[in-house]
């Protein structure tokens, strides 16, 4: 994708009625803590782990750090926070959404489900305990994560980087069009004024998003990452100019790389987005498959990107992986596809992949025509599939 990359610029599984205890990380205060526990108050980092009962296996739960009532980082466990010493911040775990987990008690036996703690003078090694069925013993409807919300089932991606005048304005009206049409599929778009936000407002562009958003399509704009090497600042930079001009829902990081280390860079990006400046998602393009460690620092990952109809097990097993796949391990919505120059839609292969993904993008378009400058033909045959 590296030349049209430029040119773009411009659980948990558990057993009936098993009892489960997961873990993520205060111990019970003592006066003798462990080297872990050590370790994280020394480094004023909050550490977030989730496991079974006997420690034998380590799962993915939800979870949300926040600081004066505002949601500042959010993900799932394994989980890590670095927070700013004398702040108290809140920690909260939310419920397996499937029914099956409860949140029981902190380590300290506490049983509410928020919980404070000030950096520089709490442990910051946190336990929680969950069962499959919830204290008193009537189960209640899990927190769902805000992605959740935005894509309660498999939607469409579309890359809308065609200017909305003309001929481009017609693929904008599209959009709106088969939106109105399916009102349950899930739309994503990313705008994309001047290979980012562009250094002034363009008020035509405002007025489409907003007729987007109007009718349900969540407009998110479309910045880029240089694989992990521009700073938080630009990032953060470029989401306040999509805020304040188009009053986007959210950011998309192309550029996005997926080496191991740049974790915490995606988490940062994202708590900024979805904190101060209140908006709904973040989406990372790396092109590629990703480690399990990138699940939770952005809320969906495009983890294929190519010509023409890849395998359906390139979405059903992580392809990095040396042993065995963990994709079936997280929600679907985690990842997303994009795939094109594909002539005519092979609906079988469509459907199937439904199953491994949240979002979905299937086009005709190729080098030679701007692949992100165009709806294939079958777009309201591509978007009825998804309303099934």
């Amino acid at each position: 994708m590296n030349t049209q990359k430029r040119s773009r610029r411009n659980v948990i599984k558990a057993g009936a009625f098993v009892s489960l205890a997961f873990t993520l990380g205060l111990a019970l205060v003592s006066s003798t803590f462990s080297l872990e526990e050590k370790r994280a108050f020394a480094a004023n980092t909050l550490y977030v782990k989730a496991y079974s009962m006997d420690k034998s296996k380590q799962y993915n739960m939800y979870t949300t750090i926040s600081y004066n009532g505002a949601v500042i980082k959010s993900g799932f466990t394994p989980f890590t926070f670095a927070g700013d010493v004398g702040k108290t911040y809140s920690v909260s775990v939310s419920d397996y959404d499937a029914g099956l987990l409860f949140f029981n008690k902190w380590g300290s036996g506490s049983t509410e489900r928020a919980r404070t703690f000030t950096i520089g003078t709490d442990n910051l090694w946190f336990d929680a305990f969950f069962s499959n069925i919830k204290s008193g013993g009537s189960p209640a409807p899990a927190p769902v994560p805000d992605i959740a919300k935005l894509i309660p089932k498999t939607g469409i991606y579309v890359a809308l980087y065609m200017y909305p005048s003309s001929t481009g304005a017609v693929s904008w009206q599209k959009v709106i069009d088969e939106k109105v049409k399916h009102p349950a599929v899930p739309f994503v778009v990313t705008f994309n004024p001047s290979s980012g936000p562009g250094s002034a407002k363009d008020s035509n562009i405002a007025n489409w998003v907003a007729k987007l958003q109007s009718a349900g399509v969540i407009a998110i704009g479309y910045t880029y990452d240089n694989y992990g090497t521009r700073s938080l600042s630009a990032l953060k930079a470029d989401a306040d100019k999509y805020k304040n001009w188009y009053n986007a829902d959210g950011l998309f990081i192309d550029e996005f790389t997926n080496k191991a280390g740049n974790e915490q860079h995606y988490r940062d990006i994202t708590a900024y987005v979805k904190g101060p400046l209140g908006m709904k998602m973040t989406m990372g393009n790396p092109g590629t498959d990703v480690p399990k460690s990138f699940i939770g620092t952005v809320d969906v990952i495009n983890i294929t990107e190519g010509r023409g109809y890849n395998p359906i097990s390139w979405l059903q097993y992580c392809i990095l992986c040396t042993t065995s796949g963990w994709h079936t391990e997280v929600d679907k919505r985690n990842f997303a596809y994009m795939r094109y120059d594909i002539p005519s839609l092979d609906t079988a292969w469509q459907q199937e992949s439904m199953k491994y993904v949240g979002l979905v993008l299937i086009t005709d378009g190729n080098d030679s025509n701007g692949r992100w400058f165009k709806l294939p033909p079958y777009f309201s045959q591509e978007v009825a599939l998804l309303d099934k």
